[in-house]
């Protein structure tokens, strides 16, 4: 994998995956995140097996591939970085070589074999407004369990 990314575009997708991905797990594989390229974008995702999020950000890519990587590592160097392109390039799967202007990383990744796979959801999409959604929301919540 050898590709290059914005760091502020990258940073947001980070942002929202960090909620799903495991902290403290018997399974080490849930505390990474799967970088995959699709297209002309970086696709990551993130599971703790009940919830699985998948966001995606343009990128600049040379080679595709994909990796799984430490997400709070990750998250970390991507947020002291300064404002500019990250370019990530990975010869195997075991590491990920991150440079951002005079920045170097490296950082241990796991095969992508070995992250649970991601249920693919068949059906139509719709789009509702935020305060309707809200309502929805407001009306059911009293069903939902503390637990």
């Amino acid at each position: 994998m050898d590709i290059t990314v914005n760091k502020v575009d990258l940073l947001r997708e980070l942002q929202y995956v960090q909620g799903v991905v495991e902290r403290k797990t018997t399974v080490p594989i849930l505390s990474n995140l799967l970088l995959e390229t699709s297209g002309n974008s970086l696709v990551i995702t993130a599971t703790d097996l009940d919830v699985t999020l998948q966001c995606e950000c343009r990128a600049s890519i040379k080679v595709s591939g994909s990796v799984t990587v430490s997400s709070r590592k990750l998250f970390d160097i991507v947020r002291l970085l300064p404002e500019a392109d990250i370019h990530f390039k990975s010869p195997s799967y075991e590491w990920v070589n991150l440079k951002c202007e005079r920045s170097r990383f490296k950082i241990a990744g796991l095969s992508k074999e070995n992250f649970p796979d991601v249920p693919s959801v068949q059906g139509k999409s719709m789009k509702l407004p935020a305060a309707e959604m809200r309502a929805l929301i407001t009306r059911s919540i009293f069903a939902i369990t503390q637990e």
